[in-house]
Formats: structure tokens, sequence, C-alpha cells
């Protein structure tokens, strides 16, 4: 996904992390709102290290995202990995 639209290669990647958080989180609320803003830390962060392919970078610029908004409290699931060719994320329990 390194290519001249690195804004939106990170979103795909922001919303595959959402995506994940909410449906492994059931306290989650899913507003509108709330995936807003979760989006665009998480995005915000991603876009400090691209580009690169480096699938381990692109895990923890998720990370620090979540943590931004304490999304994911400590048994939570995290990153562990993003597939740089497609955007997928591979979650773990944290």
């Amino acid at each position: 996904m390194v290519g001249p639209n690195l804004e939106q290669a990170a979103q795909v990647i922001a919303e595959n992390v959402v995506s994940a958080v909410i449906r492994d989180l059931s306290s989650l609320r899913d507003t509108p709102m709330a995936r807003d803003a979760a989006v665009t830390a998480i995005m915000i962060e991603l876009l400090r290290v691209m580009p690169t392919e480096d699938s381990d970078r692109l895990a923890e610029a998720c990370n620090r995202g979540l943590g931004e908004l304490v999304i994911t409290e400590a048994l939570g699931p995290i990153v562990e990995a993003v597939d740089p060719e497609n955007g997928s994320v591979t979650m773990r329990v944290g």
C-alpha cells in the first residue's frame, strides 16, 4: 500500500484496526464519532512512519494511535501485524 496516496492507505489500515477492535470489545460503543476519532488518531500515527512496508512499524503506529484514545485495556486486543500490501491487520489479545 505504499504509493502516492499515503493518506488513503493509512485510512484503510486505520479503519481495519477500528473494525477489529470494535468487534473484539463488546463494551466499546460503536458510534460514528467514536469511530472517526479512533480512525483519525491511528491515521496520524501511521502517517508519521509512512511510507514503509515494515509490518512491525505499521503495527506499532496503530497501537500508539489506539493508546492515544485509551481504546484498549491492558488485556484488550492490540495490533500484532499489518499487511502493507492490502492493509489487513492481525490482532492479538494484549
